[in-house]
């Protein structure tokens, strides 16, 4: 199966799972093909995917069965959302309307960062290309230049990062690519992240909900992550070079309670 039908199957499993089912002619607004092959396309899932889908003639259109299990999509609404988010990025990124399945605001996208457009291209080139760039860097205390040989490119704590081994100090460190306001290839051998040790090694983590916190802003909190069988939430197998991140994000202070939300506790099973 080719992959524009693998992925028409993701959009057929999506609204049945998400949206209430739908219509060959959603199916063909969506995709931008006739009715007459958007019909053709259920039919085929259908066929595939027996005992999966069912008209239902009181609502006028193809509903989940009771049995349904989905192949082509994972059957989390968590991960609907994020695809949900993730489609209205693409669709900025093609400059055109929305494609996301439900209205959609994402106020993220209302605070615009300001790269510098040659040098990140230079430092994601590098990246591909499995390069040395050597870039102008402004941290916290100073400019300095750092030659570098990317390899990762992380999203974490609402910025873009470049994990990359620096020539200078000699040890992988981590780049926020905001902050990069240079870049010029460099003749130097590239070094894998093969010996990223914090990288490669793994960790696990475990939080829980504040006990100094009033009780209803911890049940609030328990909310946001756990189930109702939980006792706190578990993070296995987290990269070292990214846990930092995981408990910046988990036990910055919180408004206005003076502290954070969540402690972290030992990984280990309870008995």
């Amino acid at each position: 199966m080719n992959h524009d039908m693998i992925r028409r199957f993701a959009f057929i499993e999506a609204r049945l799972l998400w949206g209430g089912g739908l219509t060959a002619g959603e199916l063909g607004a969506a995709f931008g093909i006739a009715r007459q092959n958007a019909q053709h396309t259920l039919d085929l899932y259908r066929q595939q995917q027996r005992g999966q889908m069912r008209y239902d003639p009181q609502v006028r259109r193809q509903v989940r069965t009771a049995d349904f299990k989905a192949s082509h999509v994972r059957a989390e609404v968590g991960r609907f959302l994020d695809y949900q988010r993730a489609v209205n990025q693409v669709a900025r990124f093609h400059d055109e309307s929305d494609w996301a399945d439900l209205p959609f605001t994402d106020a993220e996208t209302l605070i615009h960062s300001v790269y510098d457009q040659t040098a990140v291209g230079l430092v994601l080139e590098a990246l591909r290309r499995h390069s040395v760039v050597e870039i102008e860097y402004w941290s916290k205390q100073r400019q300095r230049s750092r030659r570098i040989s990317p390899h990762h490119l992380v999203f974490a704590d609402g910025r873009y990062h470049i994990r990359a081994y620096c020539h200078e100090a000699e040890r992988y460190l981590d780049y926020v690519l905001l902050r990069i306001g240079g870049a010029q290839a460099a003749e130097q051998n590239w070094v894998s992240g093969d010996y990223d040790l914090e990288w490669h090694q793994r960790q696990d983590l475990a939080f829980v909900v504040n006990p100094a916190l009033p009780p209803e802003a911890q049940t609030a909190f328990r909310l946001d992550f756990l189930r109702e069988e939980e006792d706190r939430l578990r993070l296995p197998g987290v990269r070292k070079a990214i846990a930092y991140y995981v408990r910046r994000r988990l036990t910055r202070r919180e408004e206005p309670f003076g502290m954070p939300a969540w402690v972290e506790v030992d990984s280990s099973p309870l008995n």
